[in-house]
């Protein structure tokens, strides 16, 4: 990738999109992870940190180192965040809710509490909500479905996880941001790729086959020495999470 024009079409794109909506500025979540922090820093770059709007919301299964990036990286950004510990409102609802529910199902609360928290923000000061999610993550579906899936603008969705972390070197991130662990932090001891099963870097060589070059599960298996089960669960993922992509679908009456 040439991540000097990716950065200009990003800080372009931006931009623009601000002034066609009208809108005042971005709002963003911040975790301490790499793709927030990325984001948010292309955006502040493209639009002044009084344009962006950061939250950090910790739960009782957050790392609190990461939660200290995250208000370190605000800082550092020249940023005004907010800090809200979503864990009393997540309770409400798992508490409260008539069915039993697993780690899956309140990781996917926290999810969307944080969005409903951004969203509140946006509706009182005309911003839009920016999401970091990844072309990886978007592609195989791992994001939860009106939770950070529900944005206005993802202005790194075009790019895979492997190049977010090329792109966080270029344009200056710390480290830290680089090299720890990536983790949705939903439950105590989830990590990404723990629960993928699989690294990043070989899941972007999977999805780059199928999706930019079409090829076949035996094809990426043969050129790539992965084996073919792997292949075909991501290529699973990537078929079966198609509705978490699309405008809900409805019968056409007219």
């Amino acid at each position: 990738m040439d991540y000097e024009k990716v950065v200009d079409e990003i800080h372009e794109f931006l931009q623009n999109y601000l002034e066609e909506t009208g809108a005042d500025g971005y709002v963003i979540g911040v975790s301490g992870g790499l793709d927030s922090s990325v984001t948010a820093k292309l955006a502040v770059d493209a639009v002044g940190p009084e344009k962006v709007y950061a939250w950090v919301m910790p739960a009782a299964s957050s790392d609190p180192e990461n939660m200290k990036d995250a208000r370190e990286l605000c800082q550092n950004l020249g940023l005004n965040f907010r800090e809200v510990d979503i864990q009393e409102a997540v309770d409400d609802f798992t508490e409260t809710v008539p069915i039993d529910t697993g780690e899956t199902t309140e990781g996917n609360v926290q999810a969307r509490v944080r969005m409903i928290y951004e969203y509140m923000d946006a509706n009182e000061n005309n911003l839009l909500v920016l999401g970091a999610g990844n072309k990886t993550e978007i592609k195989i579906g791992y994001f939860t479905k009106y939770g950070d899936g529900a944005v206005d603008v993802r202005p790194i969705a075009d790019l895979y996880k492997t190049e977010v972390k090329e792109l966080a070197e270029y344009i200056g991130l710390d480290r830290k941001f680089i090299e720890k662990q990536p983790t949705a932090g939903l439950w105590e001891g989830q990590t990404d790729e723990g629960e993928l099963g699989a690294t990043y870097s070989t899941i972007d060589t999977i999805m780059e086959k199928i999706l930019e070059r079409g090829l076949s599960v035996e094809e990426i298996s043969e050129e790539t020495g992965i084996e073919e089960e792997k292949v075909k669960r991501f290529k699973e993922m990537y078929e079966k999470s198609g509705h978490k992509r699309k405008e809900p679908p409805y019968p056409e009456l007219r």
